[in-house]
């Protein structure tokens, strides 16, 4: 069956870091995900599938066996047992040291499952922090107003605590399992959803400069957003704004071109005339992703947008 997914996960539940092939016995499931979340909380980029070495501890210590008369040979065998406890005749407890697991963090915000006894069903498809909408403090700063896309990540509360993401972070998968397409909409222009897809190594629609992954990136999905967002509005579309929406689009439009920073980039944006970016109106700046229900086989992303915060 046709998935789009790069592997299948299926119970028990994986570790984030590490995507196992799916078995004999399960590679023909064709049973969707659900929308329950496994896992652990948020922390650093995943590492490449391998193997964790294990340390081999040292051989058990048999415990002694409470033996009196052996471990004192003048203990009488007739008195009676004393009701005061005597700790020289604690057995001694085995001492066995334990390795602790690595604790490798993961970038993927989950839900604790709980201790229900009921069969859990599939997990779903979990977002990566950076772009998960559900997580409170948004973790990326991105304005899609801005012709030239930039993308930068929130180190504080305040707007103006941002920094630069590497390419090693722009390149981890999306999403966990990876996926290699998904349909993205947004509830302010729901006439332009936007597709994405992965076929082999190569993104389709074509992105510059992009490495060879066979997975959706952090950097595709925004990507993907920002140069749909900045297309052209056609004639036709114009004509079916209200005179109110014509009004305020218009400012939007306005607003934008003039924020450019250089007279000459200001009349370049000015003679493409309106884009899609503009029907958003002052809610230009990314707040994340939130999964929707699946249509056609196809996973679908809600984009979230707001004003800068």
């Amino acid at each position: 069956m046709n998935t789009p997914y790069v592997w299948p996960y299926y119970l028990p539940q994986q570790h984030p870091y590490f995507q196992f092939p799916p078995s004999a016995s399960t590679a023909g499931s064709g049973h969707r995900p659900s929308r329950s979340w496994q896992g652990s909380p948020y922390a650093s980029p995943p590492v490449l599938p391998t193997l964790l070495p294990v340390n081999p501890g040292p051989a058990p210590v048999a415990a002694q066996i409470y033996q009196p008369a052996f471990l004192h040979p003048t203990y009488p065998q007739t008195r009676p047992r004393s009701r005061s406890f005597d700790a020289s005749f604690a057995p001694v407890q085995p001492t066995v040291a334990v390795t602790p697991w690595p604790a490798v963090p993961a970038p993927y915000y989950t839900y604790s499952p709980g201790w229900g006894l009921a069969p859990q069903d599939l997990p779903h498809p979990q977002l990566h922090n950076l772009i998960n909408g559900e997580i409170i403090s948004q973790h990326l700063h991105v304005n899609f107003s801005v012709s030239d896309l930039v993308i930068k990540r929130r180190t504080g509360p305040s707007a103006g605590q941002v920094g630069a993401l590497s390419g090693y972070e722009l390149e981890q998968p999306a999403t966990n399992p990876q996926m290699t397409r998904v349909r993205i909409v947004c509830d302010a222009i729901p006439q332009w959803p936007v597709d994405i897809r992965v076929i082999g190594t190569s993104l389709s629609p074509h992105r510059r400069r992009r490495a060879a992954l066979p997975y959706l990136t952090l950097e595709d999905v925004v990507d993907a957003v920002h140069a749909s967002l900045h297309r052209k509005i056609s004639h036709e579309e114009w004509g079916r704004l209200s005179t109110a929406e014509e009004t305020e689009v218009a400012r939007a439009y306005t607003r934008r071109f003039k924020a450019c920073g250089s007279p000459y980039a200001e009349r370049e944006q000015q003679a493409q005339g309106v884009k899609r970016v503009d029907f958003l109106l002052k809610n230009t700046w990314f707040k994340g992703f939130t999964w929707l229900e699946p249509e056609n086989g196809v996973e679908k992303l809600k984009l979230l947008v707001g004003r800068e915060s």
